[in-house]
């Protein structure tokens, strides 16, 4: 939910299916305990689980290196399955690391700069006045959203159809997507290497993935 909805939700389909989303992290979470990998790992002996996750990840978090913005520089093994598995994918590993990692740290940018920007202050009102002639008390939609997205309670599909309506009645759904994408285009600005260098690697990946699955 946070990634289609990370300020507001302002799709009244999707809230009244979904409400704040617990469901389908329920069966997310559910999906990830019944995974066979998962189940194998579990069952192993700790000094075979040790073993295991190096040779996942690699011995030691050098090789790979980014610096992320506002985060500062993070690094990777560039040796174990996961980086073998990139580097067939994406043939430049490195490129591949850096590129994703400060894209997707973006994205994260984008939301941080949306919540603090002052021009949301009074269409929130509105939103916040909107949801109180419903008989709901929230200022923001955080308050609801930590109210509900992690335990069951009464109420939950009913706040979040409210939510929703009052997002697209009070213009804070359009408000939020259009600061997005404002956003994210400066950041993108700043970042437009990486940002290409994605692009690109991630097109030539989905190349050989197809190659990969043809072969069997």
């Amino acid at each position: 939910m946070e990634r289609l909805f990370p300020y507001v939700i302002d799709d009244k389909r999707w809230a009244a299916a979904n409400g704040y989303g617990r469901g389908i992290r329920e069966r997310r979470d559910e999906l990830a305990r019944s995974d066979p990998n998962r189940r194998y790992f579990d069952r192993l002996a700790e000094d075979r689980k040790a073993a295991a996750v190096t040779a996942l990840n690699g011995p030691t978090a050098e090789g790979l290196e980014a610096d992320i913005p506002g985060m500062g520089r993070v690094g990777h093994s560039d040796q174990g399955c996961v980086s073998d598995a990139q580097r067939v994918l994406y043939s430049d590993l490195r490129a591949w690391y850096r590129a994703r990692k400060v894209t997707d740290a973006l994205d994260r940018s984008a939301m941080a700069m949306v919540a603090g920007d002052p021009r949301l202050v009074p269409v929130t009102r509105q939103w916040a006045a909107c949801m109180r002639e419903g008989g709901h008390p929230y200022d923001m939609p955080q308050e609801a959203r930590d109210r509900f997205a992690r335990r069951l309670e009464a109420g939950e599909f009913t706040t979040a159809r409210a939510e929703a309506a009052c997002a697209q009645s009070s213009g804070l759904g359009a408000t939020v997507r259009k600061m997005s994408r404002a956003h994210r285009e400066e950041l993108e600005s700043h970042h437009r290497t990486e940002v290409e260098d994605r692009a690109v690697l991630e097109h030539a990946a989905l190349s050989r993935a197809r190659d990969i699955v043809r072969r069997g």
